[in-house]
């Protein structure tokens, strides 16, 4: 434990050097929304970084720079929102949890073919563990290779099916926000689930994506903590990245600031990594029943669409296969995760990857999931956390499963 101690300190100090130490940002918690403060919210969240999905009868969570914080503080006065400073300083926050991480790397080497789930691993290693379960499952695994990223990375998920032909097909992609260092460990653990019971490669074939943003992934590992979006250039401006949860090619909305953190891009699929994901949804549309995408956090289950509280037309399933997979959630560890429409009491969204998935046709049962979230804010959990959210939420997703290939 002293090793471990002395490994953790020097890489303390070590981080202040390497990435953004976050020193004197703020992060605001707010008392659960009204619906009369959503609206307000929601343009507050075109410019500020709000944490997690503001929600209606929920506080919202902002992190603020210190030159920003003042402005924040004043809008939520004028509106009437209560609010409280939840996080003084997040500096040090940040440069304890990268050191932590980083001992656990070294103390806790991950075994070739086993993902670890006690400490968050990088996009190359979560790479190489994708080839090492290809290489040792031949017979059932293969690479699902979708491209490049703009930086050069490969896009690469993993297939694992029984082999038999007109099989159905069901998707997960997660850390599709850079940031959400929660979401791959529970694709890992699908990949984990799948290959060890061949009853779950006869249901359907799986297709997961663990990293769906491997730039912006690698950037918040390596630089900022806290980065959300893609990494290619904007021209014209010296802000980075596009959202990529707003650059789906389904009522795309291209209006926005280069700087904000739901920026849409530059067109539709300006983005190499959704254009190739909707490439892929697109041209497996016959066969993909199921499509998720695994965000955090917010402990809720979410269908389409985000444009409109106006139900679509399988509704009434959309909500039952939600609700029987929150209460798998429920059965394990007490948590309940709520299923709602993604419009209906949170902030509209265009151009979200489930809803491209459900509005062209692909797949008739699409979601997001907000995980359970943690640490200082919500987007940061401890290494502790992760067996516990991917133990609770694997039954979850199962029943999910299960659910729409019957129905």
């Amino acid at each position: 434990m002293k090793l471990l101690g002395s490994v953790v300190l020097l890489l303390v100090l070590g981080s202040a050097l390497a990435f953004k130490s976050y020193s004197g940002y703020q992060v605001l918690k707010t008392a659960p929304l009204t619906p009369a403060a959503m609206p307000y919210v929601n343009r507050l969240s075109r410019r500020f970084d709000f944490w997690g999905t503001p929600h209606v009868g929920r506080p919202a969570t902002v992190m603020v720079s210190p030159e920003d914080a003042p402005i924040v503080i004043a809008a939520f006065n004028r509106m009437r929102i209560s609010h409280e400073v939840s996080v003084a300083d997040l500096g040090p926050e940040v440069e304890r949890e990268r050191a932590e991480n980083e001992a656990l790397r070294l103390a806790l080497p991950r075994k070739p073919r086993v993902a670890a789930y006690d400490r968050y691993m990088t996009f190359e290693e979560i790479d190489a563990h994708i080839h090492e379960t290809v290489d040792a499952n031949p017979d059932v695994a293969s690479i699902l290779d979708l491209g490049l990223s703009y930086e050069g990375r490969e896009l690469h998920g993993i297939k694992l099916s029984n082999g038999a032909a007109g099989q159905k097909s069901v998707w997960f992609d997660c850390a599709i926000h850079a940031r959400e260092w929660i979401a791959p460990p529970v694709c890992l653990r699908i990949i984990d689930e799948v290959l060890a019971d061949p009853a779950l490669r006869d249901l359907a074939d799986w297709y997961i994506l663990p990293v769906a943003n491997p730039d912006g992934y690698s950037y918040s590992h390596t630089d900022e903590r806290f980065w959300r979006k893609t990494r290619r250039p904007n021209e014209g401006s010296s802000c980075v990245g596009t959202d990529p949860n707003r650059n789906f090619d389904f009522l795309w909305d291209g209006v926005g600031d280069f700087c904000s953190e739901v920026y849409p891009g530059s067109s539709a699929f300006s983005e190499p990594e959704c254009g190739a994901i909707g490439n892929f949804v697109s041209s497996n549309a016959d066969s993909l029943v199921l499509y998720v995408a695994v965000h955090s956090y917010g402990e809720l289950i979410l269908y389409p669409f985000g444009h409109t509280v106006e139900p679509v037309p399988n509704v009434d399933d959309l909500i039952a296969a939600g609700t029987a997979s929150a209460d798998a959630i429920e059965a394990v560890g007490g948590t309940r995760y709520s299923v709602e429409n993604s419009a209906a009491g949170l902030y509209f969204t265009f151009g979200a990857s489930d809803d491209y998935a459900y509005g062209i046709g692909a797949a008739l049962y699409s979601y997001t999931y907000e995980l359970s979230g943690g640490g200082s804010g919500g987007f940061n959990p401890p290494a502790s956390a992760i067996q516990t959210v991917v133990d609770e939420v694997w039954p979850g997703l199962k029943t999910l499963v299960e659910y729409s290939l019957a129905n």
